[in-house]
Parts: structure tokens; sequence; C-alpha cells
């Protein structure tokens, strides 16, 4: 006798699956859940019995090649009067040992939710990523960490070029718009024509000695060492250990040595020489440098050039009042004048004047044009040369843009010099 907690699992003749049941008589109407085929309990065949619905868990039947006739899928059910092909043979009951209905083979067994046990969910599939779809992270990282260390070498090497003195190319002064100026023409100067005299200078070897003696006039601890780097020491050595000395107001350290492009002409002998820049804590500007040969065919720095324009000699002056005249060495450079009235253009001939590296602060120098002065000037200088000379400047009190000052006398002037 069957237990009342005892349930059955039958298959279905008509469909092949196979569900619970919990009756026990062998001789009333079974029914199919899947198919809905309705049949005496033996012919349904049985599987095996388990105690307990919670127990029973989900089978699932492997796939196996059909071997028998044909049937209908497993979509569309079939009734047994739509199946005739169907081949039963005995099978005994597990439980009356009565012989039963043959189960219908099947291509394979679908899942059945009635195997299932009450109030459990389906079982979720898990799935497990392979190992080759992670991202390469240590990939990334390496590559970031080869990045950072290309642009950390390239900015070490960007600021030693930067910082390093050796000799590169400056900016060249910006100049006013060029306004065209009726002048007179004129053939080759005698200043370029006397330039054509001197050997073309040793612009590389002269760069070398610039760069050894400015970094050995910062470096010196004695005056000997720093009397030794500039020309004609003795007539300016008081103004060098002011400067440089153990007793000056404050240590003065190189920023930047660089060479200014051009060659100007040394106005009245006319000879070409490089100019360089040279930028210290002392003076952000720049100061302007060149060399001058000495008796014992050694070059050293030419200290007046230097001296005043590192200290702004020219600014200085301008701004103290009176008449007063000053021996100053400038740049200049022939201009349209635009920067005075132009009631005045016609009675000066203007040089754009360059006291420092950059050309700033901007200032311009005027010569009366009926003079000794203001003709030689008119006819050694051309339009697009730079000169380096030795002025007598005085301050002229004119409505200008640019402060102005009037050149008295020029060193070296052929015909003298002095305003009438």
């Amino acid at each position: 006798m069957n237990h009342p907690s005892t349930t059955a699992s039958l298959i279905c003749p008509a469909c092949g699956q196979a569900f619970l049941t919990m009756q026990q008589s062998m001789a009333g109407v079974t029914r199919c859940p899947h198919c809905a085929h309705s049949a005496p309990r033996t012919e349904f065949g049985t599987q095996a019995r388990v105690v307990g619905v919670q127990q029973v868990r989900r089978r699932v039947a492997q796939m196996q090649p059909w071997q028998g006739g044909d049937m209908a899928p497993a979509s569309q059910p079939t009734t047994p009067a739509a199946a005739p092909g169907v081949t039963r043979w005995p099978v005994a009951d597990a439980v009356t040992g009565q012989p039963q209905a043959a189960p219908l083979a099947r291509t394979f067994l679908q899942p059945s939710q009635a195997l299932m046990p009450v109030g459990e969910l389906p079982p979720v599939a898990e799935f497990t990523m392979p190992s080759y779809s992670g991202g390469s992270s240590w990939k990334g990282a390496f590559i970031l960490l080869v990045f950072m260390i290309v642009c950390a070498v390239s900015a070490w090497f960007w600021w030693e070029q930067s910082s390093a003195s050796d000799l590169m190319d400056a900016a060249p002064v910006t100049e006013p718009t060029v306004v065209p100026e009726i002048r007179p023409a004129q053939s080759v100067t005698q200043t370029e024509s006397r330039a054509a005299t001197f050997p073309p200078p040793d612009e590389a070897a002269i760069a070398a000695d610039v760069k050894a003696l400015v970094s050995e006039l910062v470096a010196a601890d004695t005056a000997e060492r720093r009397a030794d780097c500039i020309h004609e020491a003795e007539k300016h050595g008081a103004e060098i250990e002011a400067l440089f000395g153990a007793g000056a107001e404050e240590k003065i350290e190189l920023r930047l040595l660089a060479r200014i492009p051009g060659l100007p002409l040394v106005l009245p002998t006319g000879q070409p020489v490089p100019i360089f820049k040279v930028v210290t804590t002392r003076c952000a500007n720049g100061a302007l440098i060149r060399l001058e040969s000495g008796a014992d065919g050694k070059r050293r720095i030419h200290w007046p050039l230097f001296h005043e324009t590192h200290e702004a000699k020219l600014v200085a002056f301008l701004k103290q009042p009176g008449e007063e005249a000053a021996w100053l060495h400038l740049g200049l450079r022939p201009s349209h004048g635009l920067d005075i009235p132009a009631a005045l253009r016609s009675k000066y001939l203007t040089f754009d004047i360059q006291a420092s590296a950059t050309g700033e602060p901007r200032f311009v120098a005027c010569v009366e044009r009926d003079t000794p002065l203001g003709r030689f000037l008119d006819r050694e200088t051309d339009w697009g040369r730079a000169y380096l000379s030795r002025l007598l400047v005085r301050r002229l009190d004119v409505e200008a843009d640019t402060p102005c000052m009037v050149v008295i006398d020029c060193e070296g002037a052929q015909e003298g010099g002095g305003t009438r």
C-alpha cells in the first residue's frame, strides 16, 4: 500500500514528458499536465518514487538521436488518436508488478517545471569570463609610465638649454613701421667703404671668447682675475670692483648670454663688430657687450659699452634736470622721426637709440641737418644699418611720444662737431 506522502513520477505515453502525481489508486484516470492526455493510471509508465515533494530535483536528459518512427514535435502535442505510428511495449509497474503500457520514446526529454520542487526558483546559469577577455591594465600603466618619463626628460633638457650660458640667437630689436621718407640718394657711404678694408671677423672664435670672458668675470674672486677680462682695465678698475668686487652692493649672477644678429659698424672707422646680449640679475633688459683687441693680440671685453648699458646710464642722465651734456656709448640706427612733431622733422635728422639689448626703453636722437655734424652723420649712415659710436648728448625738451635728446658731437667725426 502506498504511503500518503509518497509521490509517483510518471511518464506520459502521448508526449513522453515526466510528471509527478499524488494519485494512489491504480484504477483511476490520470491526466498529463503537459499535453492534457487522459488515460487510466496503468497506461502511464513510471520512473521512480521519491518521498517528499521538497526533495525532488530537476533532471535533464541528455540528447539522444531518434531511432524510432515518426512523431510530432514537442511544441505540438499529439493526442493518442493523432499518433498511429506510436509503438508501445509491455513494462511492469514498479509498485504493482502489473504490465503497463510502454512509454513513448522521444528525441530528448525536455525539462518540466512539474519536476521542480514547490517554492524553488529555476537554477541560475553561471558564466565564467575567459581569462583573455579582461583588459590588460598593466599595459596601460606601463605606457603611461613611459610617457611620463619621456615628458620629464624633455622638460629637463629644455630647462638645461634655456638656463645654460651657451650662445643663442636673440630676437632683433623691434622697429616702428617704416614710412617712406624722401632723402638724397647716396652711393656707398665712406664708413661702409672703410669697412671693406677690415677682414671679416671670426664670429665663432669671438663668440667662444665672449662666453669664456663673461663667465670668468662673473666667477672671478680676485681683482687680478677680473682685470684680465677687461680691455684697458687699468682705466676702469674702480668701476669694475664696484660692480663685481667684494664690496659690490649685490652679487651679480649671469642669466643669459646671446648673440644679437647683424654686424654693426663702429663710427667713424667702419669696423664691423659682433654684438652680444648679457642678461644678469641686475639688468633684466640686457647689456650690450663687444670685444676689443689689445696690444698683445688678445681679445677682451670693451668695458665702457658694457658698463653704461648694464647700469642704464642714459636713463639716469635724462632724468637729471638742467642742460648738462654727457658722453655715452650708444647704438644708433637712422629713423624717420615719426616720434617728434611733424614741424620739426625737416629741421632734424633722427636716429633710434639703443641703450639696452632689448631696445627698451626707446629714445630718439636728433641732429640738426644744417651743421657739420649733421652732414657727417647724413653721409656716414645709411638706412637699415646699425652703428656704434660714442656720442655727446643733451636732453631735448620737445613734445614727443618718446624721450628725445640732441646729439652735440660724435667721437672721431672728421668735420668736427657742434651745432650752430
